[in-house]
């Protein structure tokens, strides 16, 4: 089961709070640990790291399309903690070819030494919703060419139920593995018994192949042995601790709304029995990777959905957590992780659903508040999400529930704070607060305004630079419009000189991740000169632009991840900020992934 991908480097980090090092100097914000794709459901999914970047691939279609099989593409997404996503786009599309013709479904991506490229196996679905296995390569993990191979491997018809000519020929979801020998692919498939046409029974079906192009049947590793052998085992997941073997899949029964992670474990795959099936997760799907230390939890990550009430589409997701085994590892024991870290004193039933997510007020047809990502706070919203079973999409609180938030305490090392934050109505019962960390002496407060949507105001907390500070969120309005609203807070140089505007300004990187170059752009509400530096995480100023001269108010320069001496520079963060006439105007992230 080793060398599925080259060695991960990267610690697992979901549970750890978000800060930031650099010019950000502390940042919170309320993201919680999902792969949200806006106005698209995302499906089966592959989850890799590599040189300390998270890549999902996963194939996707428009929320509001009911067929899932519509023309589906397979996208791709980078993260460095499994909560802030950067949606890359389609790496592969549907057709034109015969056997993916109708829709790319179940992407599992592994790095092969052997050809020291990428690779990625995928369901192609065919004329009749026919499944075979198709294959694509990359040597960068963005661009993806398909294999002249395809299909790589199909069933015989006359041992597994499936066929060309046959409706809905089930040969899908691949998990590939290396055992030290060969490759290893495992599919969603059947069994056909009792001569032709027969009857089907589901099994996991294995392949096998030295080089990912050529494979060869291997049977079933597991025949469906439950109640009912003719519902497909979907989605297979197979891994082995403390030497335990686990298989996780979906059972699909299409009796059911929500079908749940199903789990069976043994001292050998011979023994997987249905009769010994335990349910492990509401969700489905699922995807389990171990990243980080030998010891260490592992990833658990699973698809995850709820109904849009405003016409019952469905928006799916990734969420992801953590497993750990027990009993010796035969256990698997789902953790969930605390989203408020960051936030460990919560009083009151408005912090009970906190984080809110996504833009839930928009869901009931409310105005919309327009959260940095999909996570945030609001003591009126009743919404955590899916499979957290905090409230349900697009309800509220009671117009009563009142609450606290306290943070951790940090060291305030800038000026201003921006704080992207509203209330329902102006006044003291609902605000910010600073204190003092050992004290807890209010030394500050912060009331937003009663506005919508969401917007940075910039707090001017230079007194208190150098002191061990808290931040309370507190709402102590019981009206119906008493409600506060909270995303991202972080430390700023100050507001900007160069024109009258409130919050530093928006700067865009475009492509962002990147890998050979991006371009910073800004529009300024002024022509003025500027310079854009960039920073390691360490805080250390590795590359500066050359003075620049805004034309009618927009500034734009070339990055092409070197320092000042013209290295390259390794896969990282790097924030960066636009400086004018002294004073900071615009600041933000740039991801480099090589």
């Amino acid at each position: 089961m080793s060398n599925r991908w080259r060695t991960a480097s990267w610690l697992f980090l979901l549970l750890l709070p978000m800060t930031t090092i650099g010019l950000a100097q502390v940042e919170f914000d309320f993201e919680t640990p999902y792969l949200v794709h806006p106005g698209r459901q995302v499906w089966d999914f592959c989850l890799i790291e590599d040189q300390g970047f998270y890549h999902a691939f996963y194939h996707s279609f428009p929320q509001q399309t009911l067929n899932p099989a519509a023309a589906d593409t397979i996208w791709h997404a980078v993260s460095a903690d499994l909560r802030h996503w950067n949606i890359q786009g389609p790496v592969l599309t549907a057709g034109p070819d015969w056997w993916d013709a109708e829709a790319m479904w179940a992407p599992d991506v592994v790095y092969d030494t052997q050809s020291s490229r990428w690779a990625m196996l995928y369901t192609g679905v065919g004329a009749k919703m026919v499944q075979r296995a198709c294959l694509a390569w990359s040597d960068d993990l963005e661009s993806w060419t398909k294999s002249a191979a395809n299909p790589v491997f199909e069933p015989d018809s006359l041992v597994y139920s499936w066929s060309p000519s046959q409706a809905w020929s089930s040969f899908r979801d691949p998990f590939l593995y290396h055992d030290g020998a060969q490759w290893n692919m495992l599919s969603t498939a059947a069994l056909r018994l009792g001569g032709y046409p027969g009857y089907r029974r589901a099994i996991i079906h294995r392949a096998v192949s030295t080089d990912l192009v050529n494979w060869q049947d291997a049977g079933a590793l597991y025949t469906h042995d439950g109640p009912v052998p003719t519902y497909d085992l979907e989605s297979p997941q197979y891994v082995v601790r403390a030497g335990w073997h686990h298989l996780f899949f979906t059972e699909q029964d299409p009796n059911i709304t929500h079908v749940p992670v199903s789990h069976m474990v043994a001292a050998d795959p011979s023994g997987w029995t249905m009769a010994q099936r335990d349910i492990v997760d509401a969700g489905w799907a699922p995807e389990v990777e171990h990243f980080g230390s030998p010891g260490g939890p592992d990833v658990f990550a699973r698809l995850a959905k709820d109904q849009d009430p405003r016409d019952d589409s469905w928006f799916i997701t990734v969420k992801f957590d953590s497993v750990r085994f027990d009993d010796g590892g035969m256990t698997p024991v789902v953790s969930v992780a605390d989203y408020l870290a960051d936030w460990p004193t919560r009083t009151g039933v408005a912090t009970v659903t906190v984080p809110t997510f996504a833009d839930n007020p928009v869901l009931r047809g409310d105005f919309a508040q327009q959260p940095e990502g999909h996570g945030w706070f609001s003591s009126r919203e009743n919404y955590g999400g899916p499979l957290t079973r905090i409230g349900s999409p697009g309800t509220t609180q009671a117009v009563d529930a009142v609450g606290s938030l306290l943070s951790r305490p940090f060291v305030l090392n800038r000026s201003y704070l921006g704080v992207m934050t509203i209330c329902g109505r102006t006044g003291a019962a609902t605000h910010i607060s600073l204190e003092d960390a050992d004290t807890a002496i209010e030394l500050d407060r912060l009331v937003p305004y009663a506005s919508h949507p969401l917007q940075e105001r910039m707090w001017n907390v230079e007194p208190f630079l150098g002191r061990s500070v808290r931040l309370r969120i507190v709402d102590e309005d019981t009206t119906a419009s008493g409600w506060i609203a909270v995303d991202r807070i972080r430390e700023m140089d100050g507001p900007s000189a160069v024109g009258p505007v409130v919050a530093p300004l928006r700067a865009r990187a475009a492509p962002n991740p990147f890998n050979g170059g991006t371009v910073i752009r800004l529009d300024l509400p002024v022509d003025t000169e500027a310079q854009v530096e960039i920073f390691d995480l360490q805080g250390r100023r590795v590359w500066r632009s050359p003075p620049l001269r805004s034309s009618a108010g927009r500034l734009a320069t070339t990055w092409n991840a070197v320092d000042a001496q013209g290295r390259r520079l390794p896969s990282a963060i790097y924030p960066f900020r636009v400086m004018a006439d002294g004073r900071l105007v615009a600041a933000g992230r740039l991801v480099l992934v090589k």
